[in-house]
């Protein structure tokens, strides 16, 4: 039997802070430029030996069948890391999910939902309730329902060679606009997020993110 978990009253939570988009990592600029060219090359694969020495926390990004951004941690905000790439797009990540987005065509504003631990006990017998905002066009508290499967740990190849993850897939709907897709996380035994491919929007491709460098805790 599923179990629905919902938010009671939107106006109990507590909503997400503008992006300060003034404070970016020091030299962050200067330095990837300086560097962009030479880690992804001109077929935009990339040179992992240069990324390990980037003294950033870092991470790859690829929207749709776009090409690779480089996008470094910008700051943390207790659980919520703010990313940021040398155009001016701002990725939110919690818990290895994207909260909220700047500098896209269609950008996720908000999203309120249960706190969801990868590692709860019975996760996927619940059915998840989440409320999400978006800009251009202006959508406020699109509701979205999502439940879980854990798959079997397996050998993913990442840039820094292959690591034992487990992929959860995270199925999402939302009847009133006939929105189905399926999120993937693949998490290591102490369920950090390395990878994940999100839908984020009705109206945006997935976004697909490998953390290169994690943040130090």
């Amino acid at each position: 039997m599923k179990h629905y978990l919902s938010l009671i009253s939107l106006s109990i939570l507590a909503s997400c802070s503008t992006i300060d988009t003034s404070r970016i990592a020091p030299g962050y600029t200067e330095a990837y430029n300086a560097i962009k060219v030479t880690i992804f090359g001109s077929d935009n694969e990339i040179d992992p030996n240069l990324i390990s020495n980037i003294p950033y926390a870092s991470m790859v990004v690829r929207i749709g069948k776009g090409p690779k951004a480089l996008m470094i941690l910008e700051s943390v905000n207790k659980d919520k890391y703010t990313w940021v790439s040398a155009d001016g797009v701002y990725l939110v990540i919690k818990n290895g999910k994207i909260i909220k987005t700047q500098g896209l065509p269609n950008n996720l504003n908000e999203r309120f939902e249960p706190n969801v631990n990868w590692n709860q006990d019975n996760l996927e017998d619940f059915v998840f309730t989440s409320y999400l905002s978006f800009i251009n066009p202006t959508l406020n508290n699109l509701k979205v329902e999502s439940n879980f499967v854990m798959k079997e740990e397996r050998e993913e190849k990442l840039v820094f060679g292959n690591k034992r993850l487990k992929l959860l897939e995270e199925e999402i709907k939302s009847d009133l606009i006939g929105w189905n897709e399926t999120n993937k996380y693949w998490l290591d035994k102490d369920y950090f997020v390395w990878m994940s491919t999100q839908y984020i929007s009705p109206k945006l491709p997935p976004i697909h993110f490998e953390v290169t460098k994690r943040p130090s805790e």
